[in-house]
């Protein structure tokens, strides 16, 4: 059946579905050897509840991927981001492996053999195969088909049987996570009486009205804050200094390196240079393709298409006007008018997408050429296009793509689509695969110019480059201390730049080209050390490290500025309170407590203690909690909040009617704690693995 022969070529598609969200478990023999790829020395890559995995071990397996993904895609090319993101994925199935992997065999869960054959042929079906089984012509799944494809799996090529074993152990891995997940999710239990008071928590509102002192009415300098204030408040607050990865602060400065006028004058005299040659070439076409950074383009513009200085002038010249140099996104150009033409403003198209698989595209080439002798000979065009299209998004429409103007198709495509007539049906080759195009209608004629260009970018040259580096070489040089450092970035009026809170995996730095290796270097540097000068892209940095956050709990010397900040804030709250206090005696309402002290008296209202946030505060935890403690007309004492002092008298309290269904509370909220357990379980295990992450000494 077709849809045989489509798991058999789409094989690779199944596994790229799932093998890069499921595949947790790579088989094969892996290399355990201490010595190759990474050396001897600092081999260990990572280590999970004390289990050391090597370098050796994680390449293997992203190489696994790596391969599983090109077979998938049939694309033996893969850029750098996919090779990072499966090198991501990599290591999240390391983890889930060796972290959820025992928890699995803690609590004795399996799957089994029949039930891998359930998912895949018996009641349960896994999406997956579902999918792949499925005739598009039908709509039907037929488990028989996945029987005798299976059967005929151990004749099938080596490439399909290792995918599919990947296929096949992600289905029993998931299932694995889903019978674990459940069994979590089983334990937990809410009482009646967590889900009245939650019922109340949310439903439960009251009005209140409040002034407020602002910390920020205090200055700072008369605030005294003392060493033991500081030691104080620090071994009161040791969590909230505590960091779960190492971290390191850089400043660094860039010189980059930007075109001198010397450049621009060299581009210039280029260009004039060739503007006698061109305004005689008898080929237009040739002397672009020789002579210009970017080659001919045959396409015709309409006007107001095209950069203004020609848009003005060659829509009213004859053939062969010359217009130039002119200066046009960062490139010196002369324009040349080589022809005219009526030509339609808009197309309308239907296509039929064939996919070149294995850079089989003399097949795909048949495939297209049959299908449109089936056309010729009566076949509605809309009929293939549903039953054999590889555009999803057309095919459902009978290949209909409908009106498009110029420059919103690939190029191939537009030519054909632009220069055809009425009813034409061509075939063409893009990035896409093969198209045959069926030429629905065309819009109304307009006249539009070709127009040949010689176009040079105004880049630095080599001796623009070897000055900025010679600047940055001199700068390092000179400047080997961060006294040095500082001193000369603002003698010489140099932007500093910082990169704050950087862990030793990160990739990027906002405005750098691919700063890997600054960050590598700032996790082998010393304090305050000054880099060498680095090149990236058409930049040269250099940088500084000044800190180094270990992971643990941060010392006082490192969180100084924060916990002088808290302590200053606490003692503005005292003594902010201190002052409300004083004006509160004698039984004093709250309006006429805000008038001694000058203040102006807010509403708020529909507060509930579920949230923390308050109309004309903000976020207020602490606020919040206290208005709740108050009864209706009562004045709060002065409550210290994240932002100010604040005393609330409640003016209303609104209770919710007493709740009739509490199995429906406890259910809502045992809902939400059943989505929380998947990724706070996962967590929590995690954390108590301790795992150790060395990827950035690798890659």
């Amino acid at each position: 059946m077709a849809v045989l022969s489509t798991i058999r070529k789409r094989v690779g598609l199944v596994i790229g579905i799932v093998g890069m969200s499921m595949v947790l478990f790579i088989l094969g023999d892996v290399l355990t050897s201490s010595q190759g790829l990474f050396g001897s020395n600092s081999n260990v890559l990572a280590e999970v509840s004390g289990d050391k995995i090597t370098a050796q071990e994680f390449e293997s397996r992203v190489e696994t991927m790596i391969k599983n993904y090109k077979a998938s895609t049939q694309n033996d090319n893969i850029d750098e981001n996919t090779t990072e993101m499966i090198r991501e994925q990599a290591w999240s199935t390391l983890l889930n492996e060796n972290i959820l992997g025992k928890q699995y065999k803690a609590v004795g869960v399996s799957c089994s053999p029949a039930e891998l054959y359930d998912m895949c042929a018996g009641k349960n079906i896994h999406a997956q195969v579902r999918q792949a089984f499925t005739d598009p012509k039908t709509g039907a799944f037929n488990p028989a088909e996945v029987v005798k494809f299976l059967k005929d799996l151990p004749n099938r090529d080596e490439k399909i049987q290792m995918q599919w074993k990947s296929f096949e152990e992600g289905m029993r891995t998931e299932r694995l996570d889903e019978k674990y997940k459940n069994v979590i999710k089983g334990g937990l239990y809410v009482t009646k009486a967590e889900a009245k008071a939650d019922y109340y928590d949310k439903n439960r509102n009251v009005n209140i009205r409040f002034f407020q002192l602002n910390y920020l009415t205090v200055p700072d300098s008369s605030v005294k804050v003392e060493d033991s204030d500081l030691d104080t408040y620090y071994s009161a607050h040791k969590k909230e200094y505590e960091q779960k990865e190492n971290m390191r602060k850089l400043d660094y400065v860039v010189f980059e390196v930007t075109p001198s006028a010397e450049d621009r004058n060299d581009v210039i005299q280029w260009v004039n240079d060739k503007k006698a040659a061109f305004s005689t070439a008898t080929n237009d076409t040739i002397f672009v393709n020789q002579n210009s950074d970017v080659p001919f383009d045959s396409s015709y513009h309409a006007k107001g298409t095209l950069p203004l200085v020609l848009d003005t002038i060659l829509f009213s010249a004859p053939q062969g006007t010359l217009v130039g140099p002119y200066e046009d996104g960062g490139r010196f150009k002369i324009s040349k008018l080589t022809s005219s033409s009526m030509v339609a403003d808009s197309a309308k198209a239907s296509h039929i997408l064939i996919k070149i698989n294995n850079n089989d595209t003399a097949k795909a080439m048949a495939k297209a050429d049959s299908l449109r002798n089936m056309v010729r000979k009566g076949t509605p065009f809309e009929i293939l296009a549903m039953t054999n299209s590889e555009d999803p998004g057309s095919a459902v429409k009978g290949g209909d793509l409908g009106w498009f103007r110029k420059g919103m198709m690939v190029k191939p495509f537009e030519d054909a689509a632009f220069k055809g007539n009425k009813g034409d049906l061509t075939i063409v080759e893009s990035q896409f695969g093969i198209h045959l195009i069926k030429v629905v209608d065309k819009g109304a004629l307009s006249r539009q110019i070709q127009v040949a260009t010689v176009e040079r970018a105004i880049e630095p040259s080599q001796k623009t480059y070897d000055a900025a580096y010679n600047k940055a070489m001199q700068f390092a040089a000179s400047n080997q201390d961060a006294e040095k450092f500082d001193s000369a970035v603002v003698k010489e009026g140099l932007n500093k730049r910082t990169a704050d809170n950087l862990r030793e995996a990160d990739k990027n730095i906002a405005g750098l080209d691919k700063p890997r290796e600054i960050i590598r270097w700032a996790f082998g540097a010393k304090l305050h050390e000054v880099s060498k000068v680095f090149t990236l892209g058409d930049k040269y940095v250099i940088a500084q490290l000044v800190d180094i956050k270990e992971k643990g709990t941060l010392p006082l010397e490192q969180v100084k500025d924060q916990v002088t900040a808290s302590v200053r804030k606490e003692k503005k709250g005292v003594m902010l309170a201190e002052k409300i206090t004083s004006q509160s005696s004698g039984g004093v309402d709250i309006m006429a407590l805000a008038q001694k002290l000058g203040q102006n008296i807010f509403p708020a209202g529909n507060i509930n203690f579920s949230s923390t946030y308050v109309q004309g505060m903000g976020n207020e935890p602490k606020v919040v909690g206290q208005i709740f403690a108050l009864k209706k007309d009562q004045m709060s004492k002065p409550i210290k909040g994240d932002n100010g002092v604040y005393v609330v008298v409640v003016d209303l309290i609104n209770e919710p009617p007493a709740p009739t269904d509490l199995a429906f509370a406890q259910k809502q909220v045992a809902d939400g704690r059943k989505q929380r357990s998947d990724y706070e379980v996962f967590n929590a295990l995690k954390e108590k693995a301790n795992v150790v992450d060395n990827r950035g000494k690798f890659y």
